[in-house]
């Protein structure tokens, strides 16, 4: 690998972990099983395809977030008005309600755990001393995380999960697929995790239709997982401040990066703005 500056190299290898740093590389060995870099591999196109993630990672954190929040409303809503109409209203703790029961309860066991956590919350310390610790689910799924989130539409009986998809434009099959991408997705970018040459897990669902007239997209991408950010975001203007800030991160970095390393086919201008219109 050249180093046009050693210092400025020591400068970025004391504030990013070379181990983390070599994964930006990987592309540029000779082979899978060799640690010898092709000719003209330098390390500051290895740093600037760095760079690139971590702005795209933060973007896309910021989106997820608004998700999150979407879809922790849509949740409770939706369940608490089919299951918790009676008083006090705690009906989602039963586990009778849920047709997954074992995971229904790792979510609750997650829950007491985090109970731990947040005892200092103002929330925690009202429902503990008032409602004998027991929270309305509009107030838990505040508690909870966004894997707990999706796991628990995934434990719920078909027609809870069919009721809040509907009410979104979806089958509950799609949203419960997409939740769960996405609460991978906000993970990898809540923990720095590179997102640029990778596989994603679970693969995308998406309708045979869409699969069948966009072939180059592959539903293991990062590309998948955005079309599914947006996707899933509340409304119209969102997603085209989204699609707009991909675009320009895409601008600034263009000549050092690969966009069919992150899973971009050749038409991904075409299918960004499809999702706007």
């Amino acid at each position: 690998m050249s180093i046009a500056n050693e210092e400025d190299a020591k400068v970025v290898l004391s504030k990013i972990n070379y181990y983390r740093l070599t994964g930006y590389s990987l592309q540029f060995r000779k082979s899978e099983n060799d640690s010898d870099f092709i000719s003209n591999t330098s390390f500051d196109k290895i740093h600037k395809i760095y760079k690139f993630d971590e702005r795209l990672r933060n973007t896309l954190r910021r989106y997820i977030e608004i998700t999150e929040v979407f879809y922790r409303t849509q949740i409770s809503y939706g369940f608490s008005m089919s299951k918790c109409v009676d008083s006090p209203h705690d009906q989602h703790y039963d586990e009778k309600n849920y047709y997954k029961k074992k995971e229904f309860n790792e979510v609750k066991n997650h829950l007491e755990k985090d109970n731990g956590y947040y005892k200092d919350s103002l929330i925690v310390k009202h429902h503990k001393v008032k409602y004998n610790d027991r929270m309305p689910l509009w107030v838990m799924v505040e508690l909870l995380s966004f894997s707990d989130i999706s796991k628990l539409f995934s434990c719920m009986y078909f027609s809870e999960q069919n009721n809040i998809a509907k009410a979104i434009g979806v089958s509950a099959a799609t949203l419960e697929n997409h939740l769960h991408c996405l609460s991978v997705l906000r993970n990898k970018c809540a923990h720095a995790a590179r997102l640029y040459n990778t596989k994603f897990h679970p693969a995308v669902r998406f309708n045979p239709q869409f699969l069948r007239s966009n072939q180059d997209v592959k539903n293991d991408t990062l590309f998948a997982y955005i079309l599914i950010l947006i996707k899933r975001l509340p409304d119209k203007s969102i997603k085209r401040e989204m699609v707009n800030d991909i675009y320009t991160i895409i601008e600034e970095y263009k000549s050092d990066i690969d966009l069919s390393l992150i899973g971009f086919p050749k038409n991904y201008n075409e299918l960004l703005k499809k999702q706007i219109m």
